[in-house]
């Protein structure tokens, strides 16, 4: 009985293994591929497309054959990308191939070889396609006719996109060439390459100095000599940019007597001469002035500085 029933159990496994054997020879048999084209009469140098289609199911997976650049005298110019749809339950796959033939005569598309296999089997199956004659034929030329010159090349419109590129040369080369001139002119009269910044106005510039001095609080510090040298060096300074007087080539009395005592007023003319008379009195008779004499020094230079920086009004004339 034991003997039966192991017998029997053998014959349902040789069954269900012969049925999955079927199976997967059934799947691979579903295969079908195809080669066409468009058509089998061409020109020389017409395009032609040569279609390879696969049918398959799903669980089998297929390799399209490769093609060289030639097949028997027809070239193939291009491949287009593998287009996959579905098809009643499995995959209809189409690969396109463009071919050409520059010479007359009789080609064929020789069988090309698909290599396919089922899932969960090891062996590689085959499929062939058919081959496909193709007929190119040649230029037919007119012998009755006379002999023609070929057609000279057609001339094309000039546009902006041709001519831009010269254009974009030509503002390069006389933006060099005036950049080249500009430096040698720039060179022969000594002046520098970069224009100078235009020159501060003079009240602004003493302004600033008299406030950076203020600030450092030399006289405080026990330095008063340093104090008014640098205060009336400012003003000095400041009455040259202004009034055009050398200033700081002049000795007080002459700063006083010159041409600037004609544009002050006398309340200007007795403060500028206090700092400058201090001034001279600390660096050379060693006076030591009081604290409040030497806050009114700055005082003096920052009033002189602001009230003489408007324009001056000119003297009007006496009616005769």
């Amino acid at each position: 009985m034991v003997r039966q029933f192991q017998i029997g159990r053998s014959i349902v496994f040789a069954i269900l293994a012969l049925a999955v054997v079927l199976s997967t020879y059934a799947n691979a048999q579903d295969v079908r591929v195809s080669a066409r084209v468009d058509s089998n009469k061409i020109t020389i140098g017409d395009w032609l497309k040569l279609h390879l289609e696969v049918e398959h199911p799903k669980n089998v997976t297929v390799q399209f054959p490769f093609l060289a650049d030639s097949l028997n005298g027809l070239d193939v110019v291009r491949r287009d990308s593998l287009l996959t749809k579905p098809n009643n339950g499995g995959v209809t796959e189409v690969m396109t191939y463009t071919l050409t033939a520059f010479d007359s005569g009789t080609f064929v598309v020789p069988p090309l070889t698909f290599r396919y296999s089922a899932e969960g089997d090891t062996a590689t199956h085959l499929a062939e396609t058919n081959p496909i004659p193709v007929f190119v034929r040649g230029i037919e030329v007119d012998t009755s006719k006379d002999i023609k010159d070929i057609k000279p090349p057609l001339s094309l419109s000039i546009t902006f996109a041709d001519v831009w590129p010269y254009l974009l040369g030509v503002f390069v080369i006389a933006a060099i060439v005036w950049l080249v001139l500009y430096i040698r002119r720039k060179r022969q009269r000594g002046e520098s390459l970069i224009p100078e910044a235009p020159p501060r106005p003079a009240d602004e510039v003493a302004l600033e100095a008299l406030r950076s001095l203020d600030s450092e609080q030399l006289w405080q510090r026990g330095k008063v000599k340093e104090y008014h040298s640098q205060l009336t060096d400012v003003i000095r300074t400041y009455i040259e940019q202004r009034f055009g007087i050398m200033a700081m080539e002049m000795v007080t009395d002459e700063i006083l007597a010159s041409s600037l005592r004609q544009t002050l007023d006398a309340r200007l003319q007795q403060a500028l001469r206090e700092m400058l008379v201090l001034a001279d009195l600390v660096k050379f008779a060693k006076v030591s002035p009081t604290p409040l004499e030497n806050e009114k020094g700055m005082i003096s230079a920052v009033e002189f500085v602001q009230t003489t920086s408007r324009p001056v009004p000119q003297p009007q004339e006496e009616p005769a």
